[in-house]
C-alpha cells in the first residue's frame, strides 16, 4: 500500500502519510479490518512522498521528503481538503528556499513549521495563497517543538555539547509578533 511514515487519527478515521501513495485516509472503526477511505498522490512537488501529516477541522498539512535525496527534507507543505474522505483533494502548497519538518496548526489560520534557520509561521486562512508572516530565528539547533492554544514551546539543543539546553517559550497570540517568555 505504501510505506507508512506518520499518522493522525481522529474519531475512527487514520490519516497517513504514505510515502510515495501520498496521503491515505482509513475508516479504523473495525481495527481488525480498516478501510481505505480514499487517497491523494496529487503532486506535491514532484519527485516526493508524504512523510508527515498534521490534520486540523477538515484540513489535512502534508510535509513531503525528495524521494531521491530523502535526507534533504523539502521545501513545500501542501494543504489538503479531507472533508470529504473519499476524495482529498489539494487546495494549495507554501514553498520556502530551506526544508521544512513536521508542521504544527494553531486554530485554522496559522502553521508553524521547523526549519533550518528556525520556525516559520506561515498564515494559512486563505489555503490557496499561504504568506509568510514572521520567522523565528534561533543560532541553536531547533530540536522539537509544540504549540498549545497561543502558546509555541521550541525545545533548543545547544551547541556546542555541554551547553545547557533550553525551553523556550513564545506568546503568539499575535502571530506576526511573537513574543518570548523567559527560557526554562
Amino acid at each position: 500500500m505504501g510505506d507508512f511514515t506518520d499518522v493522525q487519527t481522529i474519531g475512527n478515521i487514520a490519516y497517513v502519510a504514505g510515502g510515495a501513495t501520498g496521503l491515505m485516509i482509513f475508516d479504523v472503526s473495525d481495527a481488525s479490518s480498516p478501510k481505505l477511505l480514499g487517497s491523494s498522490a496529487d503532486c506535491i512537488g514532484c519527485n516526493t512522498t508524504a512523510q508527515y501529516v498534521t490534520v486540523v477541522g477538515t484540513r489535512a498539512y502534508v510535509v513531503p521528503v525528495d524521494y531521491y535525496n530523502p535526507g534533504a527534507g523539502n521545501t513545500v507543505f501542501a494543504i489538503v481538503d479531507v472533508s470529504t474522505p473519499s476524495s482529498p483533494r489539494q487546495l494549495g502548497t507554501y514553498e520556502s528556499d530551506v526544508p521544512y519538518n513536521r508542521v504544527f496548526i494553531s486554530g485554522n489560520s496559522y502553521v508553524y513549521s521547523r526549519q533550518h534557520d528556525g520556525i516559520h509561521v506561515v498564515d494559512v486562512s486563505t489555503p490557496s495563497s499561504p504568506s509568510l508572516v514572521t520567522k523565528l530565528d534561533s543560532e541553536d539547533k531547533w530540536d522539537t517543538y509544540s504549540v498549545a492554544g497561543t502558546t509555541l514551546f521550541a525545545y533548543l539543543q545547544a551547541e556546542p555539547s555541554g551547553a545547557p539546553d533550553i525551553l523556550q517559550l513564545y506568546d503568539v497570540t499575535t502571530p506576526n509578533l511573537p513574543q518570548t517568555f523567559s527560557p526554562l
